[in-house]
């Protein structure tokens, strides 16, 4: 497919998949908005051959207005709806307003943010790219606000590419399991929130080896941003791609009874709760 003159949005382009995305649009060709909310960081992705940088907050209609001009000057063949937050904490310890703010981003800012450009995508049989998780269909304790927004995506995607069957507009998902990035980091900080809680040793002992593995058994963003490049490519992509380190693991977490599942979460749970590492 040919990708002169074609625009894509990117968003939450600062670091991570969001980053080495735009950067490897632009390597082939694409012109390329990387949103970022932070002045700084649109400074230097504007700098960056075929990649022009704008201030998007996805949870504000009225910052989305604001630059919907610059979008309509250029059209747009496609976004990738990257930008979210990773919110963690047992579930009976949440408070409403931070299981909102997990939606507010993760599920209601993509709705805004695709909504206000889907005419523009439309008019050229564009392309919609969602960055999901292996979280919208597995649902690991304490991970439920993340989780949660993830399998509503799913949902949200899933009747989004079935009503545009009929209009040459292709919805895809991607689902990237432990990626490399900043999120791991970020979430060392939510492990002292919920000192006195009867979950805090479990919730905390996972939470650390979860953050580890993050680190350090995980894939470098480019492996996703490389199937980016391939489903806004590729004449037919696939409904839905997975990337994990063990792709295998995801499949037989899908795939075997609920109850075998839960046996297997119980189990970690004991160990973590019976663990000398607190």
């Amino acid at each position: 497919m040919s990708v002169k003159n074609k625009w894509i949005l990117v968003t939450g382009a600062s670091s991570g998949i969001g980053r080495y995305t735009a950067e490897l649009l632009a390597q082939n060709g694409f012109n390329v908005y990387a949103s970022a909310r932070k002045k700084e960081d649109i400074e230097e992705l504007d700098k960056i051959p075929n990649i022009t940088g704008i201030q998007l907050e996805v949870t504000s209609d009225e910052n989305i207005q604001k630059i919907l001009p610059q979008f309509e000057k250029t059209g747009l063949y496609g976004i990738v709806n990257n930008a979210g937050i990773a919110l963690g904490a047992p579930l009976m310890d949440l408070d409403l307003e931070e299981l909102k703010r997990q939606f507010e981003v993760n599920l209601f800012g993509i709705h805004r943010v695709t909504k206000a450009i889907f005419p523009l995508i439309l008019k050229q049989n564009g392309r919609i790219i969602m960055i999901s998780s292996n979280s919208g269909s597995f649902a690991a304790p304490f991970f439920g606000p993340y989780a949660s927004s993830k399998y509503a995506l799913e949902g949200y995607s899933d009747s989004l590419r079935r009503e545009l069957m009929l209009h040459d507009v292709k919805v895809v998902i991607i689902k990237p399991g432990r990626i490399r990035t900043s999120i791991w980091e970020k979430g060392e900080k939510l492990l002292k929130l919920y000192d006195g809680s009867i979950f805090n040793k479990v919730a905390t002992v996972l939470g650390k080896s979860a953050i580890e593995a993050g680190k350090n058994d995980s894939l470098p963003p480019i492996k996703v941003a490389e199937l980016v490049l391939k489903a806004l490519t590729v004449k037919n992509p696939k409904p839905r791609y997975v990337i994990a380190p063990n792709p295998f693991g995801i499949w037989l977490r899908e795939h075997l009874p609920d109850r075998i599942v839960d046996a297997m979460v119980k189990k970690k749970l004991m160990d973590a709760k019976n663990s000398d590492v607190y």
